[in-house]
């Protein structure tokens, strides 16, 4: 785990003594578990908030274990306020503040949908300003430092370092141990080990699909395994794990990988969400079309036999209640799927909720006037919040992500390591934003930021390639 590479480094990337990539990995793997014993107290969110602060003054000249250790972080399932203000976020907040300079060092495209969406909360103010101004006011710039300007700006600048450095073996292992095992970890000990505290709520929608609605308790942590929840982080990880199997990595690398998907597959299957499991092909699909031209047809053949031959493994396997509840959701979502039970219904409540306000009417996932429900649809629910100017924001931040994953796609220099980062990112992103066309990927706050963290992070490590090109091309 975090073995030395040889690779050329940039002199601003190297670790200092005792601010290692090793240290950060346990050293967040820690907060972890101390946070399993206090769970979401004032003495965890003051301790927390004092220690961000200092290690984020402390290893300001080893970016890339500071790095390591935010992502790490990442994986705590839960937020440390009742607006969800998740660890990451915190860490985030500090850097800015520290470092404001690397915000603006962000790609110029970046500030076109953040100031579509800041833009969209002042139109919408008319509407979600209360009779305590200053309240309402605070309220509505929680929700967009915690649903916009953090993950999509302030996470960005987190992670912007990473294209400085050019050891692609070590940004490899920071995606799989710092990223992708430790929340694949919390989510198997939370399903195998966690006890349900909602059975009896869960049942209210019947015995067979009780199964999609559990939340389950582990130690201080409430992990919540809801299908149009749980299902947007299991697709993004079976993704980013898919990744590194098909991609010609070191065998200890795609074992762990192999593990990871089996697990998070299997847990996607038992959740049952529709939606999540077709995003998931989708995105595991995009990243075998982008390996067309740089790995062999049998390599990649024996890649799709290798996950074809996981999964028919998770389901032969899987209890006899779990295919009963997958039988029951396959009739109900493809053999009687009547227009009263789909989602354009819920569509048609947003649009017209839109039409109605096209200012916006501040934050919200509901819509509605006598009976509010779900809008179920991550595009539909920043419009109707923000307004046209919101929604514009967010759709032009996911198709500019799109766009450059392509561009990206055809500039990568031949190395295994950043090749199975870049699909990582890429099936990942494919994922959430299908995903997002029917269900709300922000209503669970670690969810959205472990996936966004995964974005931004197989995003800025491609982007080293233009560093170490054009420093080639000065070496001759």
């Amino acid at each position: 785990m975090f073995e030395n590479q040889h690779n050329v480094a940039v002199s601003c990337f190297e670790e200092v003594r005792g601010r290692t990539s090793v240290i950060a990995f346990f050293l967040g793997m820690a907060i972890i578990a101390v946070s399993f014993f206090l769970g979401r107290s004032y003495l965890f969110y003051a301790s927390f908030l004092v220690f961000s602060m200092f290690i984020t003054l402390l290893w300001r000249n080893a970016p890339r274990p500071w790095i390591f250790l935010v992502s790490v972080t990442a994986a705590m399932p839960f937020a440390l306020s009742k607006y969800g203000y998740t660890c990451n976020l915190i860490f985030a907040f500090w850097f800015a503040l520290f470092n404001m300079r690397h915000v603006f060092r962000l790609p110029r495209w970046f500030y076109v949908p953040t100031i579509l969406v800041v833009f969209g909360l002042f139109t919408s103010s008319i509407n979600w300003i209360s009779g305590d101004v200053p309240r309402s006011i605070m309220r509505q710039l929680l929700f967009l430092y915690n649903l916009f300007l953090g993950p999509f700006l302030l996470l960005p600048s987190v992670y912007l370092g990473m294209k400085e450095g050019q050891d692609h073996g070590m940004k490899l292992q920071g995606l799989l141990f710092c990223l992708i095992i430790p929340s694949t970890l919390i989510l198997l000990l939370a399903r195998f080990l966690g006890n349900p505290v909602n059975e009896w709520e869960a049942s209210l929608h019947g015995d067979i699909i009780s199964h999609g609605f559990l939340i389950y308790e582990l130690g201080k942590w409430y992990i919540n395994f809801m299908r149009t929840e749980v299902g947007f982080i299991l697709s993004a990880l079976v993704c980013a794990s898919a990744a590194i199997i098909a991609s010609g990595v070191k065998p200890f690398y795609r074992i762990l990988s192999g593990a990871c998907f089996a697990s998070n597959a299997s847990l996607l299957i038992g959740a049952g969400s529709f939606g999540s499991g077709v995003a998931c092909f989708c995105g595991i699909s995009a990243i075998f079309f982008a390996q067309s031209n740089r790995v062999s047809i049998r390599k990649r053949v024996l890649a799709m036999i290798a996950i074809a031959c996981i999964l028919f493994l998770i389901y032969m396997f899987i209890p006899p209640d779990v295919k009963e509840y997958l039988a029951h959701r396959y009739e109900h979502r493809i053999i009687k799927s009547g227009m009263d039970q789909d989602r354009f219904i819920l569509w048609g409540h947003a649009l017209r909720q839109l039409i109605a306000n096209p200012e916006g009417v501040g934050w919200t996932g509901l819509v509605g006037n006598k009976v509010q429900t779900w809008i179920h649809n991550e595009y539909l629910t920043y419009a109707v919040s923000y307004g046209l100017f919101g929604g514009l924001g967010y759709i032009s931040l996911c198709a500019g992500l799109l766009v450059s994953f392509y561009r990206r796609g055809r500039r990568l220099i031949n190395d295994s390591s950043l090749h199975a980062i870049y699909l990582a990112g890429l099936g990942v992103l494919v994922s959430l934003l299908l995903n997002s066309m029917t269900d709300h990927a922000n209503e669970n706050r670690w969810y959205f930021n472990v996936m966004w963290s995964l974005i931004w992070y197989c995003y800025f490590c491609s982007l080293a390639t233009d560093t170490e090109v054009a420093q080639r091309g000065k070496a001759f």
